[in-house]
């Protein structure tokens, strides 16, 4: 599932970006915990794993959050539920409850001077915007669920460690201005497929970069529910009643084979396809530069604010 906060609210996170994550991950958490509580669509605690970007394909704003959802859960009988439909829940339904919890959540930290107004604003003008957009649609998606793990490995892959902008897009260069790929959008009459070249000056290039940098502490990943990451999880508990072995965490980090075994994906894929020895991990790099819990240097930051807002 995807969470989209609308554009015109863009200038606010600017000023307020650890505030506005933790309004948008609490408003899908808790609309999706909410409604797969109820029996309609599930009636159990689920797992949420969810995951924040502020980047679109051109590296514009665009300030979403992925999030994976067990397809069942923990029921009051603590037995397995598994979800009623592929599609767990309604699209506008979700839609509804999730721009009303972000609403709700915006406003009252307006109301309360909470969050850094953006210069030449006023509360006043940011809670008519909030009340003009309580009356739009807002960019909600749901997917149908995975047929198996190689899935959910390649979205974790993908979505949740992925930075803005990976090597293979970058072309060149040269003469000031950087060129890279870039998928072209559905509203563009894109396919998911066809890419175009975007070519930007340096400086431009390295504004809309920097802007996507984590505050520093920002937590860009979070688990809800079974995957709550505490004694009130439950995760344990439903390994139990699936007929597996939950991974022991206290043994030290678990071998790729087994964590290939547990999502029922062969392990063979995890040996050298010479001598058939199972791989090994020799290396491990630093974090990427993205993920780094450091803010921009004092230059860069000094360079950027003297550029224009992004296209």
């Amino acid at each position: 599932m995807v969470f989209t906060i609308p554009h015109e609210l863009l200038d606010l996170w600017r000023y307020n970006k650890r505030a506005i994550a933790d309004i948008l991950f609490a408003a899908a958490s808790q609309a999706l915990r909410e409604l797969l509580a109820d029996p309609k669509y599930c009636g159990a605690t689920v797992g949420l794993l969810a995951g924040l970007h502020t980047w679109s394909q051109t590296l514009a704003a665009h300030v979403h959050l992925h999030v994976l959802v067990t397809a069942g859960g923990l029921n009051a009988k603590q037995a397995w539920q598994p979800a009623v439909k592929n599609c767990l829940l309604p699209r506008k339904v979700l839609m509804i409850v999730f721009r009303g919890k972000f609403r709700e959540f915006t406003l009252n930290a307006l109301q309360q001077g909470k969050l850094e107004l953006p210069d030449k604003t006023t509360a006043n003008q940011w809670i008519g915007q909030l009340n003009r957009l309580g009356r739009i649609p807002w960019n909600v998606k749901v997917f149908d669920r995975y047929a198996h793990g190689r899935g959910v490995i390649s979205y974790l892959a993908r979505y949740l460690r992925g930075g803005p902008i990976g090597k293979e897009r970058l072309l060149d260069c040269r003469d000031g201005k950087v060129r890279f790929a870039y998928r072209v959008p559905t509203q563009q009459a894109g396919d998911r497929t066809r890419q175009a070249i975007m070519q930007l000056s340096v400086c431009e290039f390295l504004r809309r970069f920097l802007e996507h940098v984590p505050a520093r502490g920002l937590q860009t990943i979070r688990g809800y529910g079974l995957y709550g990451g505490n004694q009130h999880s439950r995760l344990a508990q439903a390994f139990s009643v699936l007929g597996q072995a939950a991974p022991s965490l206290s043994s030290g980090r678990a071998r790729t084979t087994e964590l290939l075994e547990q999502m029922g994906i062969d392990p063979s894929v995890n040996r050298c396809p010479v001598c058939g020895r199972e791989l090994e991990v020799v290396e491990r790099f630093p974090r990427p530069y993205w993920r780094c819990a450091r803010s921009p240097p004092e230059s860069a930051e000094k360079l950027t604010s003297n550029l224009s807002s992004p296209a």
